[in-house]
């Protein structure tokens, strides 16, 4: 018999790490997959095999990591509808920050649905019709609604985006149900995915006043986040997923336009980071208190944190440089209209200084899925099945 070339206690740990790997798909993860794979190629493509998901709906709401093109629809609102934006998501921008897919579009496709459309684009009639879920997320949008006033546009707050739920897709689409329990049941399963609060914790925490203490502040935030959530908890929703925010220090945008002496901004991450502490708490307090209720957070700072750590076992050859120039030509501002970006965008975590590529919503979305490390206490995949 052959004689193993390390110690038994080696051996074990690289085996099991490399199954690990092999079980997360993170060995092809950063080929993203073609534009318009279907259900079953992409359960194959994250080696899920056939497990069945019977999910009836996702509803999205957030910012701009996952607006699909609400603020199309808002007058002076920030808006990615032009190209570059929108180079990889079969040549069309259509208000997504990023070049191709975001996170919920490659969940969206897992589940067997159509993308969901962004709310502001459909009529009365659409809205009765349409049971897979809706996306109410608008780019540059907070949590505090006073937030949204500073930078002087025209967005939907996080408590507007739920009001929408409750006043626009509540009204019309329970006269689609039969009875007053299948609505009931159908909303119990359906998921409700949430990004928000990163630009509460970017620019507006700098600039607005009056200014408070990174604790004071993050415990608003969350008291806030907490009410809109037991809203939609009230309204019938049951399965949450909650995204904390990523480590912003380390954006393009604040790593060229501010002073810092290591190689992110910490004082930025910092403050974020005692945010997304008070919000896992929060999270685990909802789920003990409101009976039948699954709350799971979606760890984006530690997805990003690793791939920092280790960017080339990821694919990832660029982790801090933006793939598009503004118009000033510097790598500091939203991409300026139909400029080329980069061409190689695999191989970069941001498409522009604020936003991830879709390489990265990729891996973002395939770690929630199925790495229970980041998205507990279970997976997004055992929240769907649940």
């Amino acid at each position: 018999m052959a004689k193993l070339g390390c110690p038994i206690s080696v051996c074990v740990f690289v085996f099991f790490h490399l199954l690990q790997l092999f079980s997360y798909g993170v060995g092809d993860v950063l080929e993203v997959p073609t534009f318009n794979i279907n259900q079953q190629s992409l359960l194959q493509y994250l080696y899920l095999g056939d497990i069945k998901i019977d999910l009836p709906a996702l509803y999205v709401f957030g910012d701009s990591y996952v607006d699909n093109g609400n603020n199309n629809f808002l007058p002076h609102s920030a808006v990615a509808n032009y190209l570059p934006f929108g180079i990889d998501f079969d040549g069309k921008p259509t208000g997504r920050a990023t070049n191709g897919r975001t996170v919920v579009d490659f969940v969206a496709t897992l589940a067997g649905f159509q993308y969901p459309p962004p709310i502001l684009s459909m009529s009365e009639a659409d809205r009765k019709t349409t049971r897979t879920g809706l996306n109410y997320a608008s780019g540059s949008s907070e949590i505090l609604s006073e937030n949204g006033r500073f930078l002087k546009m025209n967005v939907l707050n996080f408590f507007q985006q739920v009001d929408l739920f409750e006043n626009a897709t509540l009204k019309d689409l329970k006269s689609s149900f039969s009875s007053k329990e299948s609505f009931t049941k159908y909303l119990s399963k359906s998921v409700f995915f949430i990004h928000i609060a990163s630009n509460d914790l970017g620019l507006t925490y700098e600039t607005a006043t009056p200014k408070y203490s990174p604790d004071k502040y993050a415990e608003l935030l969350v008291e806030e986040l907490s009410k809109q959530l037991q809203r939609l908890y009230k309204l019938g929703a049951r399965k949450f997923l909650v995204n904390n925010v990523s480590p912003l220090g380390c954006q393009p945008f604040n790593i060229n336009a501010k002073n810092h002496t290591t190689s992110c901004v910490e004082e930025v991450n910092e403050r974020i980071s005692i945010y997304n502490k008070l919000l896992s708490n929060s999270l685990t307090k909802l789920q003990s208190t409101l009976s039948g209720s699954k709350f799971i957070v979606g760890d984006l700072y530690k997805i990003f944190q690793d791939v920092y750590a280790s960017p080339a076992s990821y694919g990832f050859k660029d982790v801090n440089t933006s793939c598009c120039f503004d118009s000033n030509g510097t790598r500091i501002q939203a991409c300026a209209p139909n400029a080329a970006p980069c061409e190689d965008r695999q191989g970069r975590v941001f498409f522009d200084p604020f936003h991830p590529s879709e390489s990265m919503h990729f891996l973002w979305a395939r770690r929630l899925l199925k790495d229970s490390s980041v998205c507990s206490p279970i997976n997004l995949i055992q929240l769907m099945q649940a």
